[in-house]
């Protein structure tokens, strides 16, 4: 059977079905489940906690949000606050307390940027950024089909995108204003990119991959693990020669560095301490390394209360400093306890120590228990498929390693900072694409006994590149 170069009628089709049902799920659960209050509210938590031991009220009460929470609340005014013309500054004191303005690089921008765009034209409220999110959820359900049919055919595509329009660990990301969502976007996009240059090395192909890859990184700092991890080894596979190998992996290491070097630049030019992409590491470092993260029921989790006393500098970095110092300090004085810290972790992410307690985490970053339940369901036999999907890939002889660069990142993340399910998100992306390709794969098992030895199935068209992104394949020249 010939090779279509583009998409057939019915896959784009169903396609736009699949997404249709998962703005159906996204928006369903935004309009009518989503609780009112979150348990991790600003409010709520003052309410329920700090308000009876100080025996007063405190400032977020009536004036925060209370469907959103954490770092959702940063997104969300610090959005609205860059669409005002503000900058990228800290929302907290700003908004809710003394007016202070602080400049801020708490996480890579593009998700606030994202967000402000659609502040810019009023569309400011929570709602509007949960529905903007829900418009990222849905590109990524169409991506994650494209990248299904790319790796193996347009059955395994439209599969691939119906797992990721239901899998509770991607659509509930949009709900809580988070980079979880724009992170998930970016991933696929970038997988998708790099199969598409596995396939046809051109200069076309080369420009957008390099700046899917800067795009990426300005989601979530962790995705810059995918620079050294695949790319030399992608940028090999279409050279074989040093000279083409040195030219394109610069060019695309240039094009990433282009597109990060704005805020990379700001962030240089604005805090009295070297910050790249983040001020993260400290506050990470601390309350992932404290006696309740090291020995108590929390063992390779966060305990929030563990920046206390936080310190107040009136420059950001000055801050990441002191708790950065105060994380490794302690990690020094319990080096012993480290690597059973790393391995609960790493558990903990990948859900093989303690599940069911950390759904009962995972409330506070907003994912009611009921729903994580569902969700960590769904993970198992997701992941049981992917496997499979892996087999079956590598049986193919299709270049696997991109695919499973996003468990390495994922692993890595976790066993530096510490095991939770958001953090999961980027490999979530090649779970629901791998184990589409395992459905497929049984389905067409299937079709050939039933249809007694029939060669091929009718319903089934080849991807466009799934032979050039095999073992055995040639590669055009650039």
């Amino acid at each position: 059977m010939p090779v279509p170069s583009r998409p057939t009628r019915r896959f784009l089709t169903v396609l736009a079905l699949i997404c249709l049902l998962g703005a159906t799920i996204r928006v369903s659960y935004v309009a009518f489940f989503k609780p009112d209050v979150s348990p991790c509210a600003a409010s709520w938590l003052e309410k329920n906690s700090l308000s009876d031991i100080t025996g007063r009220t405190t400032y977020f009460i009536g004036r925060a949000p209370d469907n959103i929470c954490g770092d959702a609340l940063v997104y969300h005014d610090g959005a609205n606050l860059l669409a005002e013309g503000e900058g990228f500054i800290s929302p907290i004191r700003f908004i809710y307390t003394d007016g202070a303005r602080f400049d801020s690089a708490d996480h890579p921008p593009l998700y606030m940027i994202y967000l402000a765009g659609f502040s810019v034209v009023g569309l400011d409220s929570v709602l509007a950024h949960q529905l903007a999110s829900v418009f990222l959820g849905v590109v990524s359900i169409a991506i994650i089909g494209l990248l299904g049919r790319r790796l193996a055919n347009e059955r395994a595509g439209l599969i691939a995108a119906f797992l990721a329009s239901i899998y509770v660990y991607i659509w509930i990301n949009d709900a809580l204003v988070m980079s979880e969502t724009i992170a998930i976007t970016a991933t696929a996009t970038l997988l998708l990119l790099t199969y598409r240059y596995v396939s046809d090395p051109s200069r076309r192909n080369l420009v957008l991959l390099g700046l899917a890859t800067g795009a990426t990184v300005l989601t979530r700092a962790e995705l810059l693990l995918y620079v050294p991890l695949v790319m030399p080894f992608l940028v090999w596979r279409v050279s074989r020669a040093w000279r083409p190998f040195l030219l394109r992996l610069v060019a695309i290491g240039a094009l990433a560095a282009a597109v990060t070097a704005p805020w990379v630049i700001r962030n240089l030019t604005t805090f009295e301490k070297p910050v790249t992409l983040s001020t993260g590491v400290g506050i990470t470092l601390t309350y992932a390394n404290c006696e309740q993260s090291y020995y108590g029921n929390l063992v390779g989790y966060w305990y929030f209360p563990c920046i206390t006393p936080a310190p107040d500098e009136p420059d950001q970095s000055l801050d990441e400093v002191i708790l950065r110092k105060r994380g490794l300090d302690y990690m020094a004085a319990h080096k012993s306890r480290i690597p059973v810290v790393v391995m609960a972790r790493v558990g903990r992410q990948w859900g093989l120590y303690r599940p069911l307690q950390h759904v009962e985490l995972d409330n506070f970053d907003d994912r009611p228990p009921a729903l994580s339940r569902i969700g960590l369901a769904q993970y198992y036999a997701f992941m049981a498929m992917a496997i499979g999907g892996a087999v079956v890939l590598y049986r193919r002889k299709v270049w696997l390693w991109p695919l499973l660069s996003m468990f390495v990142i994922v692993t890595i993340t976790a066993a530096t900072s510490y095991g939770t399910t958001r953090f999961r998100t980027p490999a979530e992306v090649a779970i629901v694409v791998l184990a589409g390709i395992a459905i497929d794969a049984g389905l067409n098992r299937w079709w050939r006994r039933s249809a007694d030895d029939t060669d091929v199935d009718p319903g089934v068209a080849p991807a466009p590149g799934a032979e050039a992104v095999s073992e055995n394949s040639s590669s055009p020249s650039s």
